[in-house]
Order: structure tokens, then C-alpha cells, then sequence
């Protein structure tokens, strides 16, 4: 009895060692192919294979910079391409910031497409550009650090990949404005740089392209089929390369997945910022209403022709007519042919929702449609985010309330006015919000006020900036999609009217020399010719791109106190002397001007501070680049 007992009470544990065993076996099996995976990957590192591509990299340093700095990588757009070679060449404006963040700054990161790098300008027309120019205004004892990761062509995946990096350099508030890149941007549903599979396939993409056995299999889809399936990059424009699926309807099917493609990314944004405790700005989208026909109509409609005949003793008659039409079949040609018969009338409301109709009805979605502001609201609402509403600020401006080329230039990039004005609606809400606080815990939350008539007068864009747009604006509308047989653009291009040595840096831009020297010259010409303002701008400009260019600075300072603008000119001379904080020069410059300024507790602790570090043993430094 007892020995039968013995024998059962053994069962159940020779079964679990039993089971065990099995288990054991079988997690082994399984973890083979995972191990095999692990050392294939470490050996393609090993040996160096493959490529990454950080949105952020080291600044290179000079010798005498002891600070080190980071820049947004101007190869970024290559880490959604198997070969760099297929990659459209964008990259983000180059601007440096500090990499180990001072306590007391204040980061902003901006994030968007082309509109938000302040194409066609540059950084010094960008919502970034304009942004700082104010900032130095409302703001001046403050350190603001302004980081544009905006590049063209990119829509909300490429924002969506870069919020974890920019989380990692602590920003105190990011600012968003993205969304007419969404169909035919990189990796968007109509774009002919789309991933095969849809949304989920992309999102994985976008989570393995780091891995080098992901390389190794794209690297080798693309030797197979790149041939026939990747665009052509030969003699085309930047628009021409993206533009894949060029009919995508109102409400079709994959003008739903564009839909859901923005809200879906979007929402991810927000709450990876939400989760970090970062405060974010978006901003509705707008475009040219009046000034720019429908693209999918381009080839189709002679625009010339109709502009011509239009005529205020026929415009009823025409406006009922195209009612006629819409009520049958709702083209973004007709809709916008009723636009401008209502607006010859007057009819300005009704114009203006004619116009947009257009622009949502047309097929070439190289703008936005209506509905993605409202998503925008929407979602600003829903995770907790600022929203700003560019599109009033826009209505508020314009001829009849209906945007046209007085703030765009074509169908969407703002003119030097429109970027002012898009960077002001940023502006209000940061000041009403108080988004932005004060440099200590005693002085007043509330910014130094500066109004806006005055602020217009301080706009960072130079002359060259302005011609460079005006040249880079008018090859682009002689272009896919602006042109055709039907509607043609000029046979060349030429470059816009301009002054010898304007002329000649215009050139030496547009060929993509380097800036600085560029700016150099142009400041000496400036100079030599007494054109103080305008020389000003680009020694103001040299000091805020070169972070450790303090001659730069003590110049600016210089230029803006013989224009009798004590602010700025205090805010360069103090930036020179935060630069080479031991240099009496620098500081009796400064003295100088607190005392103009009547600052009197400010003149004796800046002249301590400078007395004390020169008794330290250092000297001058010379006043020249």
C-alpha cells in the first residue's frame, strides 16, 4: 500500500519535468532564428554595413569655441531611402544650439514642411527667422533658443520620426505648422516616394530603418525593382518628382487615407509631447484662394482666355451657368470660375467659399484641403494644444478678405509679408498664453510690448534674401504643375533687376556659395556705400547664424547704435560680451549704451562683471572678422 502510494505521489513530477523539458526545447527552437537574426545584425555593424542618420548632429568645432553646439543633420531625408542617390535633396536650414542646455533657456523646436522652413527665402524669412527677430524685441534679456527641423516635401510622418529626438534636447514648446504636404509629400499616399502596404507598413518602416538586416533587405528590393518603380530626378522639379497619383477625388478613397493618415500621425504626435509634458502650438493651413487656379485644370482650361472675357455686364449670366454646371458635375475649374464672376460683382463672401471650393475640389492636392484645419482644431482640443488661427490673421489682411498674392506667392509659400504675418499670429498667442516665461522669478511675466506696425520695420529678410525669392519663385511657376501647352511659362528666366554687387551676390547664391562669405561681402559693400540699415541686417544676421561670432556681434551693435536703436544695439553689444566676457572693449561699449539707456543698476553689475574677469588677466580682442 505504501509502496503504490510512493509510485503515484511520483507521477505528477516526472510529468513536469516532462513538460519542462518540452517547453524548454521548443522556447530554444523558437529562439534560434531570433539569435541567428541578433548576430547577422551585429555582424553587418561589425563590418560597418549600412547607414544612420540622426536628426541632430555635432557642429564642428572652432578653435576658439568652448562650447559645444548641434545642428539639425542636413542628410536627414536619407534615412527613408535605401539609396541616397534617390532622395530629393532637401534638408533642414542650419542653425546651431547649444548641446548641453543652460538652465535658465528657453528651447523652441519648430516643426513642418516647406512653408515653415520659410521657402523661398530661407531661414530668415522662416516662422523661425521671424520669430527670433522678435523675440529679440519682446524678450531681450532672455536666452531663446530657436531649432527649425522643417525641411520641403516632408509631411507627418517625417514629423512623426523626429518627435523622440526632439524630446531628447528638452524643449520647453514645439510649434507646428504641417499639412499640404500630406498626399504627395515623402511617404504620403499619393506620393511616388510612397511605401508599399499602406499606413501600417510605413509606420513599421519607420520603427526598423535603422536596422542593418532591414538595409540589407531594402538595399536588395531595390536592385530588383528600383528600375521601374522609382521616380526619375533628371532635369525635374522638386514638385514633378513627388507628384504620383495626380487625380486623387474629394472624398474618394484615397482621399480618405490621406485623412486618416494626417489625423492618425498627428495624434501620435501629440501624445508623445503630451506624455513628455511638452506644450505644443498648431496652427490651421492656409494657401492662395484667388491667385492660383486649380492644378488638375492647368492642361485643360485656357485661363488666359477666360480671365480676359470676363466682364461685369455678363458675370450673372455666367454665374448661372456654372451653377448650372456644379449642380451636375462639381469641378474645381467651375467652382473657380464662379469665383471670380462673384467677385467682379462683389459678391464677396460667396466668392471667397467659391474659391476654396476649388481648391478642395482639386485633384492635383498639392494644397491642403479644408478639412484638415478642421482636424487640426479638433485635435488641438482634444490633447491639450495651443491653436493658433493663421487662416483669420490671413482674411484679416487681404484684399476683401480672400487671400491672393498679395501674402502668397504661388499656391501656398507665404511672400515676406504673409511669413511676418504668420509668425505674428505665433507671436499673439505666446504673448496671451504666456507660454514663454521671465528670466527670473521677481521681473514681470509680461514681454517688453512692441507693437506690430513697428516690428514690420525690423523683418530679418535681406535685399539678396528678396531677389533669391523672387528668382527661385518665378522658376518654379515655369514648371510642372503651374505650366503647360495650354497655359505656358516664359522661355527663360531671368534674373530679377538688382545692383551690380547685389547682383553679384545673388549669383553667388543661387550657385550655392558659401554664405558667410557671401554675407562678408555684402556687409562691407553696405557699408561703404553708408546704407546703415541694410548693413545692419546682414551683420545682425551673421551674428545670429554663427553662434560664436562675437566681432559679428560688436558690429551689429555698432551699425544699430548709428541708427540710434538703442535696444538692439545693446542686445548685440551684451551678446558680444557674453561671447568674450573678459574684454574691456566689448564691455565699456556696453557701459556706454546702458548709460544711454539711463540703466543704472544694470551699468554697475555689467561693469563689475567686466573689471572683474579683465583683472583675471585676459585682453582685447580685435574689432574686425
Amino acid at each position: 500500500m505504501r509502496a503504490s502510494n510512493i509510485v503515484a505521489n511520483s507521477l505528477p513530477s516526472t510529468e513536469f519535468k516532462y513538460f519542462a523539458k518540452q517547453l524548454s526545447f521548443y522556447l530554444i527552437l523558437i529562439a534560434i532564428p531570433f539569435i541567428i537574426l541578433a548576430l547577422l545584425e551585429l555582424t553587418l555593424r561589425l563590418f560597418s554595413f549600412g547607414d544612420e542618420y540622426p536628426l541632430f548632429i555635432e557642429k564642428t568645432s572652432t578653435n576658439n569655441q568652448s562650447t559645444l553646439y548641434l545642428q539639425p543633420n542636413p542628410k536627414v531625408i536619407n534615412r527613408y531611402f535605401s539609396d541616397e542617390k534617390l532622395a530629393p535633396k532637401v534638408s533642414p536650414d542650419t542653425v546651431y544650439f547649444k548641446k548641453e542646455k543652460s538652465a535658465g533657456s528657453f528651447r523652441i523646436f519648430i516643426q513642418g514642411g516647406s512653408t515653415a522652413a520659410g521657402f523661398p527665402y530661407g531661414r530668415w524669412g522662416s516662422l523661425q527667422g521671424m520669430l527670433e527677430q522678435r523675440f529679440k524685441r519682446l524678450y531681450p534679456n532672455k536666452e531663446i533658443e530657436i531649432i527649425n527641423t522643417a525641411m520641403a516635401a516632408v509631411n507627418s510622418y517625417t514629423l512623426l520620426d523626429f518627435v523622440d529626438e526632439i524630446i531628447e534636447q528638452q524643449p520647453d514648446l514645439v510649434l507646428i505648422y504641417a499639412g499640404h504636404n500630406e498626399y504627395l509629400g515623402v511617404m504620403g499616399v499619393g506620393s511616388a516616394f510612397a511605401a508599399k502596404g499602406g499606413r501600417l507598413a510605413t509606420l513599421l518602416h519607420l520603427k526598423f530603418k535603422n536596422w542593418r538586416l532591414y538595409q540589407l533587405l531594402q538595399k536588395s528590393y531595390s536592385l530588383v525593382f528600383s528600375p521601374d518603380e522609382q521616380p526619375s530626378k533628371t532635369n525635374k522639379s522638386l514638385m514633378s518628382q513627388v507628384a504620383k497619383e495626380k487625380e486623387i477625388v474629394l472624398g474618394s478613397d484615397l482621399y480618405q487615407l490621406g485623412i486618416e493618415q494626417f489625423t492618425g500621425n498627428m495624434s501620435l504626435i501629440l501624445q508623445k509631447y503630451q506624455s513628455a509634458g511638452i506644450p505644443v502650438v498648431l496652427a490651421n493651413l492656409v494657401s492662395n484662394e484667388s491667385g492660383q487656379v486649380p492644378f488638375s485644370s492647368v492642361a485643360s482650361v485656357d485661363w488666359q482666355a477666360i480671365k480676359s472675357r470676363l466682364s461685369k455686364d455678363n458675370a450673372s449670366a455666367e454665374i448661372a451657368r456654372l451653377q448650372q454646371s456644379l449642380s451636375i458635375d462639381k469641378t474645381a475649374a467651375s467652382y473657380y470660375q464662379l469665383a471670380l464672376n462673384l467677385n467682379l460683382l462683389a459678391r464677396f463672401d460667396d466668392a471667397k467659399q467659391a474659391f476654396v471650393l476649388a481648391k478642395d475640389h482639386d485633384l492635383l492636392r498639392f494644397r491642403a484641403p479644408s478639412e484638415f484645419s478642421v482636424i487640426i482644431k479638433s485635435l488641438s482640443k482634444q490633447y491639450g494644444a495651443d491653436f493658433v488661427d493663421v487662416q483669420t490673421m490671413f482674411n484679416e489682411n487681404s484684399k476683401n478678405g480672400i487671400v491672393g498674392n498679395k501674402l502668397i506667392l504661388e499656391h501656398l509659400h507665404p511672400t515676406i509679408e504673409g511669413y511676418f504675418l504668420l509668425a505674428e499670429a505665433y507671436v499673439e498667442l505666446i504673448i496671451q498664453h504666456k507660454l514663454i516665461p521671465s528670466s527670473s522669478a521677481s521681473s514681470s511675466t509680461s514681454p517688453i510690448a512692441y507693437p506690430r506696425a513697428k516690428a514690420r520695420s525690423d523683418i530679418p529678410v535681406s535685399a539678396i534674401d528678396a531677389l533669391y525669392g523672387e528668382f527661385v519663385v518665378q522658376k518654379l511657376i515655369n514648371d510642372f504643375p503651374f505650366t503647360s501647352a495650354m497655359n505656358q511659362g516664359v522661355k527663360e528666366v531671368v534674373l530679377p533687376a538688382s545692383r551690380k554687387f547685389e547682383k553679384q551676390a545673388l549669383i553667388k547664391r543661387i550657385e550655392k556659395k558659401e554664405w558667410l562669405s557671401i554675407q562678408k561681402g555684402l556687409l562691407v559693400e553696405y557699408q561703404q556705400r553708408k546704407e546703415v540699415p541694410e548693413a545692419a541686417k546682414i551683420a545682425a544676421a551673421i551674428s545670429t547664424a554663427m553662434v560664436d561670432n562675437h566681432k559679428a556681434s560688436y558690429i551689429a551693435g555698432q551699425l544699430y547704435q548709428q541708427l540710434k536703436d538703442w535696444q538692439l544695439a545693446s542686445y548685440y553689444h551684451n551678446k558680444a560680451l557674453q561671447q568674450q566676457k573678459k574684454n574691456v572693449h566689448f564691455g565699456v561699449r556696453n557701459f556706454k549704451l546702458l548709460f544711454l539707456k539711463i540703466s543704472f543698476d544694470e551699468i554697475f553689475t555689467k561693469m563689475t562683471e567686466i573689471f572683474k574677469n579683465n583683472f583675471r588677466g585676459e585682453n582685447q580682442a580685435e574689432n574686425r572678422f
